[in-house]
C-alpha cells in the first residue's frame, strides 16, 4: 500500500485536512474535509480550548475516513519570521553560525525563544553574483509548542511544521508551471494577506500584512449599521463586486482593499527592482477570502495584470467523489500543499 500524509491546515476561522498517497507514479488524493475552529480557541493560552481543537480535529478524521497518523502541520505566517536573505557564499558548517548572525538582524525575538530553520534557494551560480539567496524561517518555541501539544492530543504523529507561504507555494507548483516569468501568490486569509514571488517555482520574496477577510467584514458591520453574522453573510454573498448595492459594499471595503493592492504593488516593485526589470507574469489568489466574489476582477483590474484561482489539483489523482472540490481550490491550497511534502 502507497504511503499517505496528512496535511493538517489550523486556521482561526476553520480546519481543513487533506491525505495524500504517495505511490512511484502518482500522488492520490485520500480524503478531504474542513470544520469550524472552535471560537477563540487558538488564541488562548487554556490546555482545554487546545483540547477542543483536537476534539475537532479527531471528529473531522472520523468523518473523512483518515488513515494515517503521519502529520504535517502549517504554523500561521502572521506568527512566523520568513524572509529570503543574500548572504556571501559559504560552506555549510559556515553557513549556519553565519545564518545566526543574520537571523539576529531580521527577527524581533531573542534568538533562544525560536527555533530557526534555513535553505538555500538558489547558490552563487543561480544567483549570477556572488551570494546565495537562503530562504530563513524562524518560529517562536510557545507557538510550536502549543500546535504540537494540539497535534499530539489529536492522537497524530507530527512529521513536519511549516510556514503557511511554504504549503501554499509547493500546492501550486503544477497550476503555475504553465507560467513563463514570476508568479505573486497572495493568500487572503481571514486575519492576515500572506505574499510570495515564486521565480521558477522558487520563493524570491515573502511578506505578510495584517489586513484580511475578518477586516472587510469590520467595515461592513460600522458602515451598513450591521451585526458581525449579517456583515458575513453580506461579504459572502456580494463579495467586491462593484455592480452590486450601487457599489455600497466596494466604497466601504476599499481602504482595507486598498492596503491589499498598495503591498502587492510593492512587493512586485521590490522584485523588478532587485532581478534587473524582471515583470510578474501573474498573480494567483489563495485562502477563503479569494472566493469572493468580484475579488479576482477588483485585483485585475487595479494592478492590469492577469489574475487566477489557485488550483492545488492539477497533479493530484482524484475519484470522481472528490470533484466537489473543483471550487475550493483556494481554501485547501495549504493542507494540499502540506501533504503533497514527499
Amino acid at each position: 500500500m502507497a504511503k499517505s500524509l496528512l496535511g493538517l491546515d489550523i486556521g482561526s476561522h476553520s480546519i481543513k485536512l487533506i491525505e495524500i498517497a504517495h505511490d512511484a507514479t502518482n500522488k492520490i488524493l485520500l480524503a478531504a474535509g474542513s470544520i469550524p475552529t472552535p471560537p477563540k480557541a487558538l488564541s488562548s493560552p487554556l490546555p482545554a480550548d487546545h483540547e477542543a481543537v483536537a476534539f475537532i480535529i479527531r471528529q473531522l478524521m472520523k468523518e473523512t475516513g483518515v488513515k494515517t497518523s503521519s502529520v504535517a502541520i502549517a504554523l500561521p505566517e502572521s506568527q512566523v519570521f520568513t524572509r529570503v536573505i543574500e548572504v556571501p557564499t559559504l560552506s555549510t558548517r559556515e553557513l549556519s553560525s553565519a545564518i545566526n548572525w543574520e537571523a539576529e538582524q531580521y527577527i524581533p525575538l531573542p534568538l533562544d525563544q525560536v527555533n530557526i530553520d534555513y535553505s538555500i534557494l538558489r547558490d552563487a551560480k543561480e544567483t549570477g553574483t556572488d551570494k546565495m539567496d537562503v530562504l530563513l524561517v524562524a518560529c517562536p518555541k510557545t507557538l510550536l509548542e502549543k500546535y504540537l501539544s494540539i497535534v499530539e492530543m489529536a492522537e497524530l504523529i507530527p512529521i513536519a511544521a511549516e510556514s503557511e507561504i511554504i504549503s501554499t507555494s509547493r500546492s501550486l507548483a503544477g497550476s503555475v508551471a504553465n507560467i513563463k516569468g514570476a508568479v505573486l501568490l497572495a493568500s487572503l486569509g481571514a486575519l492576515t494577506t500572506d505574499l510570495a514571488i515564486l521565480r521558477g517555482g522558487i520563493i524570491a520574496f515573502t511578506r505578510s500584512i495584517s489586513a484580511g477577510g475578518e477586516a472587510l467584514s469590520r467595515a461592513l458591520v460600522s458602515g451598513l449599521d450591521f451585526n458581525s453574522a449579517q456583515a458575513e453573510e453580506f461579504k459572502r454573498t456580494y463579495g467586491v463586486a462593484q455592480n452590486t448595492l450601487q457599489g455600497k459594499i466596494v466604497t466601504l471595503v476599499k481602504p482595507i482593499m486598498d492596503t491589499i493592492i498598495m503591498e502587492m504593488k510593492r512587493a512586485m516593485a521590490f522584485y523588478s527592482q532587485k532581478y534587473n526589470g524582471d515583470k510578474i507574469d501573474a498573480v494567483v489568489l489563495s485562502g477563503g477570502t479569494a472566493k469572493l466574489p468580484g475579488m479576482v476582477v477588483y485585483i485585475a483590474e487595479a494592478l492590469g495584470i492577469e489574475v487566477q484561482l489557485a488550483n492545488p489539483w492539477v497533479n493530484i489523482v482524484r475519484d470522481q467523489r472528490f470533484r466537489v472540490l473543483d471550487s475550493e481550490g483556494t481554501t485547501f491550497a495549504v493542507a494540499a500543499g502540506l501533504a503533497l511534502r514527499e
